[in-house]
């Protein structure tokens, strides 16, 4: 793991580009915006960056490097307090039943962090972690391979029009890297059947019938045959046990599967004999339902109770990449609410996230007395997230305008590796909250490969 005291800052290189070369990404990004980020579900209404996000190489190892790092102190701040998956769910105050698939024995290892996102927000150039999402069904992947692959074809030809030799070149896939993992993880071999269980999601169009669910994972079955194995996209409810205990989805008899959903949301005789299944041992699961307490945001909270456990390169790391965090109680009402956040520990989409700059004082003291008594939230310091200048094309009226503001980073980590990052940012349609449900834009890295470029 490398020192990142020392590292150089993360900051977007397109303003350091040649003027040439900025000339012809902005030309190529108006002409070709909807090309960049064809397949990208988004909202209707919505405003698309005309190009992705430029980082040299080493500031896209130092996210990756930061979020690895980040994960492996977690890990280690939760084997301090317990061992198993059964006991944190207990030092967290998390009911059992929350959790229906979870082996309660099972030991939190390394191998938990198979599949993790961690959000990133850089602040003076720094990269700072703001929460861990740990699972294998972290969303992304296919976002940042995309974009990220199509804005290269619309780039491709002479390096950016750059005569001194600057470069664009994609980051590895995260979907590859995703397979491959899950395979290992699996210990599926050639032939194995992976079975996806499908479910209806309100609100998403894609997931909303079951036959289109099914049809959207085609490309994913595509890439199973790449690594050998068949990829079998199943109603959840319709799955069942055979007199060997082993899970059936139709004809197919599942050696793995991939979980999508949260569990506790999919109550039914298919989510039942899938517990069935793992029990016995006939059928796998990626990720098993463990990573999940082990995501919760009161373990970054856990990083800054146990500083003084530390030793000085680990504190010093905490101190710089990740924000101040304290499980949310009384005494922050005598902090300055503009400069904190107040998030539950277990949520995920923005839900029952508030920013005290957002509300009134009376508000804020209600929340965070809530927070206290039920005992499950954080309070973070706000990260004060550098602004990086995009041109905007309205899906609709394709209108082009430009507007600078704060991203956040998803470095896709697959068995410990960076495998692409996944951007989501602001926009002109402004909002509160960095998060696709409510605006925000998908995006994604190039990595600018130059002698010159910042000399």
């Amino acid at each position: 793991m490398s020192d990142t005291r020392g590292d150089a800052p993360v900051v977007d290189l397109y303003d350091r580009l040649p003027e040439e070369a900025r000339e012809r990404i902005d030309a190529l990004g108006r002409e070709h915006w909807r090309r960049g980020h064809a397949g990208v579900p988004r909202l209707a209404d919505s405003w698309c960056p005309t190009r992705p996000l430029l980082l040299d190489a080493d500031a896209y190892a130092l996210v990756g490097a930061v979020a690895d790092r980040t994960a492996g102190l977690v890990l280690q701040a939760c084997l301090r307090r317990v061992s198993t998956a059964g006991e944190l769910l207990e030092a967290l105050s998390m009911p059992r039943s929350q959790f229906p698939l979870l082996d309660p024995a099972e030991a939190l290892t390394e191998r938990l962090l198979t599949s993790v996102r961690a959000d990133v927000m850089v602040e003076r150039g720094v990269p700072k972690v703001v929460e861990l999402n740990i699972d294998g069904a972290i969303g992304g992947a296919i976002e940042a391979d995309l974009v990220a692959g199509q804005f290269q074809e619309v780039y491709c030809g002479p390096p950016a029009g750059d005569p001194s030799g600057s470069r664009l070149r994609t980051p590895p896939s995260a979907v590859d890297a995703f397979f491959t993992e899950l395979v290992s993880f699996l210990g599926l071999t050639e032939g194995g059947c992976l079975v996806v269980p499908v479910f209806r999601e309100d609100g998403l169009d894609y997931l909303a019938d079951l036959d289109d669910f099914i049809s959207f994972l085609a490309p994913m079955a595509e890439r199973g045959k790449a690594h050998g194995i068949t990829v079998v996209g199943y109603p959840l409810d319709g799955l069942t046990l055979d007199d060997r205990q082993r899970l059936r989805a139709g004809e197919h008899v599942a050696d793995g599967v991939f979980r999508l959903f949260l569990p506790v949301e999919q109550a039914g005789p298919g989510l039942d004999a899938l517990g069935a299944a793992l029990r016995a041992g006939t059928a796998r699961m990626y990720t098993p339902e463990a990573t999940s307490p082990v995501s919760d945001k009161r373990a970054l909270a856990w990083l800054w109770e146990d500083l003084d456990l530390l030793g000085p390169d680990d504190r010093d790391f905490v101190r710089r990449h990740v924000p101040y965090t304290v499980i949310a109680g009384a005494e922050a009402l005598g902090e300055d609410r503009a400069s904190l956040v107040l998030k539950p520990g277990d949520g995920y989409g923005g839900t029952g996230v508030t920013l005290g700059r957002s509300v009134e004082q009376e508000e804020w003291r209600e929340r965070i007395l809530g927070a206290a008594v039920s005992g499950d939230h954080i309070v973070q310091r706000v990260v004060e997230a550098d602004l990086v200048t995009f041109e905007f094309a309205h899906e609709t009226t394709g209108e082009i305008r430009s507007a600078a503001v704060p991203c956040v980073l998803g470095p896709m980590m697959y068995g410990r590796g960076l495998s692409g990052i996944y951007v989501r940012h602001g926009s002109p349609k402004r909002g509160d909250l960095i998060n696709t449900h409510q605006g925000a834009a998908s995006n994604s890295v190039l990595i600018v490969e130059s002698p010159t470029v910042g000399r």
